[in-house]
């Protein structure tokens, strides 16, 4: 094996290793919800990866203190030390009697909430918790009635004094109620995950995985079945001479003159149907079908011109010559010389059908989420215009890392084409 292509080989296993430690870093439930909006309702909105500084998203961890007539007292313990979040979650799993304070590391006591909570809350948008952090440290920091307007309740909250600098330290968040099982608090930053969120709150990575995984998927299986369909019409068309053998070569003509993609266009779109949101839904197995069967035609072409040529040879038609069945002389002569070319246009083909996944998927025309899919998203949310260059250009680092693996596995002298 030459040098460039054991390169080729490191890159693709580095690639296959990135792809199941991706699928597993990211939890099942995630992945399943990744078109849900409301699992991400108390995520941040708009937050960029954690590797490009900023401030933390974080969720803070309970100490169960105490628990006594079906009271529990919770503490959560936040070490700060950068500018001021962005806001604070509280989230409930039901409604209950809750008590809710902060004890900021200046000593002061700040009563956050205090009655029933029937839902879920951030401390800026509350009415109650707005109120009532205003209400706590208008004297200290001197507000007046138009700093209600001006400043956020947790601005405030990490204030150190009357010009509003970052009061940094040690913040305990203490939790009284009448509940089984503890809040979430959430403090909001400005940066979440490996790739940040969207404008709803959720998690890039998880769409970039859950893309990535789907693509993969369907551009594997659909290469397989290439390679699969045109070694069987191949080897018939090729080997044999009577009716079927004839069919399947002039099926293989038309395949072979008919432009591809506008009929692929066509036919995805006849055979899918709207679903919720203007998606277009597709069966996978149907456009992997059909997507073989449409990209079949110049592989089997070439593997039939080889089972001629194959078939030709003294030793194989001394074999014939012999009594040896077609099945044995095709098992033991020319299955062998092409499965060697299979495996070849396996490397060819592959990247081109993970591009062509992706494309279709970019104009909606593939079944579920996809590299392409992930990307359109991008662009409705206005991440290329936004600086969110990093959601826009993943995928396609991806792609160009896979492709370049395929590409120095291939010879040198490869006469592969595709169309």
């Amino acid at each position: 094996m030459r040098r460039r292509q054991k390169i080729g080989v490191i890159i693709l296993i580095l690639f296959i290793i990135f792809v199941f430690g991706s699928y597993f870093s990211v939890p099942k439930e995630e992945l399943d919800n990744w078109e849900n909006g409301i699992y991400w309702i108390n995520y941040p909105k708009r937050a960029k990866p954690v590797w490009l500084g900023g401030i933390p998203t974080v969720k803070l961890t309970p100490e169960l203190n105490w628990s006594s007539q079906g009271y529990s007292f919770y503490v959560y313990t936040y070490k700060y030390k950068y500018e001021k979040p962005n806001d604070i979650a509280i989230v409930i799993y039901y409604p209950s009697l809750y008590v809710i304070d902060v004890k900021r590391p200046d000593g002061v006591l700040v009563n956050v909430y205090d009655g029933m909570l029937f839902q879920n809350i951030t401390l800026n948008t509350n009415d109650r918790t707005v109120l009532s952090i205003f209400r706590a440290l208008r004297e200290r920091f001197n507000l007046t009635d138009a700093d209600l307007g001006t400043k956020t309740p947790t601005e405030l909250l990490f204030s150190a004094d009357s010009d509003f600098d970052t009061l940094k330290g040690t913040y305990t968040f203490r939790v009284l109620c009448n509940c089984s099982a503890p809040p979430e608090i959430i403090v909001y930053g400005t940066s979440y995950g490996l790739l940040g969120t969207d404008s709803y709150g959720r998690d890039i990575w998880v769409g970039f995985v859950k893309g990535m995984v789907n693509t993969l998927y369907l551009a594997l299986f659909t290469t397989f079945m290439i390679i699969a369909l045109g070694l069987v019409l191949g080897l018939i068309s090729g080997y044999f001479k009577n009716l079927l053998s004839s069919i399947v070569t002039f099926f293989l003509e038309v395949l072979t003159a008919l432009p591809i993609l506008p009929i692929l266009v066509v036919l995805t779109w006849v055979m899918s149907r709207q679903g919720i949101g203007a998606h277009v839904e597709v069966n996978p197995v149907k456009f992997m079908l059909l997507v073989s069967i449409l990209l079949v035609g110049k592989f089997a072409k070439t593997i039939r011109i080889m089972t001629i040529q194959e078939k030709s040879r003294e030793h194989v038609t001394a074999s014939i010559s012999l009594g040896a069945s077609g099945v044995h002389v095709i098992r033991k002569h020319i299955l062998p010389v092409v499965l060697e070319h299979s495996v070849r246009y396996f490397t060819f083909l592959m990247p081109r059908i993970v591009a062509l996944i992706s494309i279709f998927g970019f104009f909606g025309l593939i079944p579920g989420v996809n590299w392409g899919s992930f990307v359109v998203e991008a662009l409705q949310q206005g991440a290329l215009y936004g600086g969110y260059w990093w959601w826009v250009l993943s995928p396609g680092f991806a792609m160009a890392f896979l492709s370049l693996g395929f590409a120095l596995m291939m010879p040198v002298d490869s006469s592969l084409t595709f169309s």
